[in-house]
């Protein structure tokens, strides 16, 4: 259940960080989309945040897989993904500019490495200077995180062998994937303006 969970996490984690970056743009500025390295490397630094956070949010339901926990646990779990997913995507903002700089050429291999340790020492800073800049995008996410790993979860501990094996994944690709899909092709500016 956990590799389900955090699959659906990680599609989460990187569709809020894309819609975040839309919000960034004034009510009478176009809505831009991150592209080429920099979104590769940011949807990284996403999907890295979430690999960390959900096996620790799930972690203390994962013994008691046969019964599924009470929506109210989700809904804190949810609150949880949604808070620290962004904070630690802003913490590895630095890395993931480093990473770009040097795969568009536009980066030395000597200043990448200073850019690396540059990262890693205020990392505390970005996480919270950078993460807040995703929250509400992340809260956008929490809310997903906890309906559908609700969902995920029931399947999960269903009596159903079938279903409890294939129910999980069928639920977090069927219905993670498409708010993924929509968070990086839906209309900017509407994305921009529930974001917001």
């Amino acid at each position: 259940m956990t590799a389900v969970i955090s699959l659906l996490g990680i599609m989460l984690s990187i569709g809020a960080f894309h819609v975040s970056v839309l919000t960034r743009a004034q009510y009478f500025e176009d809505a831009v989309r991150m592209q080429g390295w920099s979104a590769f490397f940011f949807s990284i630094a996403a999907a890295i945040s979430a690999s960390i956070v959900v096996p620790i949010a799930v972690y203390h339901i994962r013994d008691m897989a046969q019964n599924p926990a009470q929506p109210l646990t989700w809904l804190f779990m949810g609150a949880g993904f949604g808070v620290t997913t962004p904070l630690l995507t802003g913490g590895f903002s630095r890395l993931a500019i480093a990473f770009a700089g040097i795969a568009e050429g536009q980066t030395s291999f000597g200043k990448f490495l200073s850019q690396l340790v540059d990262a890693v020492i205020v990392f505390p800073y970005d996480m919270v200077v950078q993460g807040a800049t995703n929250l509400y995008a992340g809260f956008l996410s929490a809310a997903f995180f906890a309906i559908i790993g609700y969902l995920i979860d029931r399947a999960n501990a269903s009596k159903s062998e079938t279903t409890s094996t294939y129910g999980p994944w069928i639920i977090a690709i069927g219905l993670g994937l498409p708010v993924l899909l929509f968070a990086l092709l839906g209309p900017a500016e509407f994305l921009r303006d529930i974001a917001r």
